[in-house]
């Protein structure tokens, strides 16, 4: 495991905090009223969202990128992925995209890149609590660190951003939602390395969150009790200002926003090889989620399978999904439902040693990059 060589650069004086209360995020994010939400439906309660941009293929697979960059929220850092750990808090050795834990029974992209002969620096933006008015916090980040890359070097951004947006009350505005996503793209068009990608996930399907856990008796009491009725409502608990089918439309202008932003930077970019963007909103926005892919803890973050699948639907939608990997690969994320007390332990005792990790502690082959974050451990909205 390379969880002890977490670097914490100092990049920038974001903060990355983890929380789960229905407050609004840090930030300055624009919030619409639930009077002026348009009341259409966006299509069905399982589909969330428009159809997906096709996948940007190339006929020669790309080479490995030299920086594997995360721009997301705590769906990207494994946040409350366990019971077994600690409450409120990151658990980035189990993420879908950066995690290196073993036994976990997640194979995540790093791990994977790792395995096909990546020497990667790996940039943390993501950050717990965040909406899209953190993106280009986020994206700066990115692009501060990929200038340090020598000539012709490549990233690969993932980018994992509205689901906070979507659950806190009031919603984002689509409109500013939008806004936001274009400033970040901008961000990320003028400053990564060519040929670099990036893989635009869409936001979590939560009108099929909303079918798998209502359809499931433990769940439903859990989101009908009062302290829980107000998450991610009208989705998961029922405590809304506005109606389903408000929600449901106001996530799939958010898809589409995703979809279109990635679309542009294909189209433009895309022929030139100059940046492509890859996005799949069938296999990534968790539409193959049941209930025991959600986090025992709070029935809305992915527990060890949902990361699991998470990472399994990034990887296949990507530009090396078919590349087969080393039988060896396989026996690093063993399908075993969560590491054992020993990992357990481990981790915990990995999340003390980050407060006091220097800036620029390295170790080869591997560059771990995230925020200046003193309040990491403050508790956070999801």
């Amino acid at each position: 495991m390379l969880l002890s060589v977490f670097v914490w650069a100092v990049l920038t004086s974001g903060l990355m905090a983890g929380s789960r209360s229905p407050g609004p995020a840090a930030g300055t994010s624009a919030s619409i009223p639930a009077a002026s939400i348009p009341a259409a439906s966006a299509g069905s309660m399982q589909s969330g969202g428009p159809s997906s941009a096709p996948a940007a293929s190339s006929a020669i697979m790309p080479p490995l990128p030299a920086m594997l960059a995360a721009i997301g929220d705590s769906y990207s850092q494994a946040y409350d992925v366990s019971p077994d750990l600690p409450h409120h808090q990151d658990n980035v050795q189990s993420s879908w995209v950066l995690g290196t834990g073993k036994g976990d029974g997640i194979l995540s992209l790093r791990e994977r890149f790792d395995a096909l002969g990546a020497s990667l620096t790996v940039v943390d933006a993501a950050t717990s609590r965040m909406k899209m008015s953190d993106a280009v916090r986020q994206a700066n980040l990115v692009v501060r660190a990929a200038q340090n890359l020598s000539p012709g070097a490549t990233v690969y951004v993932t980018f994992e951003l509205g689901t906070n947006d979507l659950c806190d009350q009031p919603k984002t505005d689509p409109a500013a939602f939008e806004a936001q996503l274009d400033a970040a793209i901008a961000i990320l068009r003028d400053g990564l390395p060519p040929g670099s990608r990036i893989l635009m996930l869409s936001v979590p399907d939560f009108g099929h969150f909303h079918t798998i856990t209502q359809a499931d008796p433990s769940t439903k009491s859990f989101f009908a009790t009062p302290q829980n009725s107000r998450r991610c409502a009208p989705f998961l608990g029922a405590d809304s200002p506005v109606s389903m089918k408000q929600a449901q439309s106001i996530l799939a202008r958010y898809d589409a926003s995703l979809i279109r932003a990635c679309e542009a930077i294909e189209s433009s970019d895309g022929p030139s090889g100059r940046l492509h963007c890859t996005s799949n909103g069938d296999v990534l926005a968790e539409r193959d989620f049941t209930v025991a892919d959600l986090s025992t803890y709070d029935y809305f973050h992915p527990s060890y399978s949902g990361q699991a699948k998470m990472a399994d639907a990034a990887w296949q939608a990507g530009d090396w999904g078919q590349k087969p990997l080393p039988a060896s690969a396989e026996s690093l994320a063993p399908a075993s439902g969560g590491p054992d007390a020993a990992s357990l332990r481990k981790a915990a005792s990995w999340r003390e040693d980050v407060k006091v990790m220097t800036p620029h502690h390295i170790d080869s082959p591997a560059t771990w990059i995230g925020a200046s974050l003193p309040l990491r451990r403050a508790i956070d909205l999801y």
